[in-house]
């Protein structure tokens, strides 16, 4: 079993300041496992989106460093590595709840063959109309995760948010105002 690192702070972020890989690999040795098993035991995700968060968490540690956000911490590096890790993992968790309620929607439908069939496209309709209105700025923070595959800081520094929490937030409220608007207009439609 890895086990904790015996570096200190200051060490670990001049190494990664320096591009030092063998320090990241030291790091997700040395953490990968415990952050798995918690997260699964915790959140009931799985093994492998337990091991993404990490890998996103192992990044994001990468990329505050290079980027001059981390110069020092009044926590370990494996408390703050931890940190970014729950808040992706809460964000999964959050995106996976949005999405059981938009399947939720489509699975209380009953199986009306050709009824069904203009249900499903027309759920589909509407959900790519209401998001081609939906405007700026939620249309390209959506467009930027889900099409593009940008991190959170990336659509942070592209849109000119504070940070990458505004710009997960900002997903966020972009997400329950597409859900809103569907439900509304899944109701309007049967009145």
């Amino acid at each position: 079993m890895p086990r904790e690192l015996n570096l200190e702070n200051s060490a670990i972020i001049e190494a990664i300041k320096a591009g030092s890989e063998k320090i990241l690999f030291q790091l997700y040795e040395a953490y990968r496992d415990e952050f798995v098993n918690w997260a699964v035991r915790n959140h009931k995700v799985s093994v492998e989106e337990a091991k993404d968060i990490f890998q996103e968490a192992m990044v994001g540690l990468y990329k505050n460093v290079k980027g001059g956000r981390v110069d020092s911490l009044t926590v370990t590096v494996k408390t703050y590595l931890f940190g970014i890790g729950k808040n992706n993992l809460l964000n999964l968790i959050k995106r996976k709840s949005i999405e059981q309620k938009v399947m939720a929607e489509f699975e209380a439908v009953p199986e009306y063959g050709i009824a069904k069939r203009y249900d499903e496209e027309h759920m589909v309709y509407l959900a790519k109309r209401i998001y081609r209105a939906i405007g700026s700025p939620c249309k390209e923070v959506l467009e930027m995760f889900y099409a593009n595959g940008y991190d959170m800081e990336s659509i942070a520094l592209r849109l000119g948010y504070k940070n990458s929490d505004v710009a997960k937030k900002k997903k966020y409220e972009c997400l329950k105002k597409l859900e809103e608007r569907i439900s509304v207009s899944e109701l309007m439609k049967y009145q």
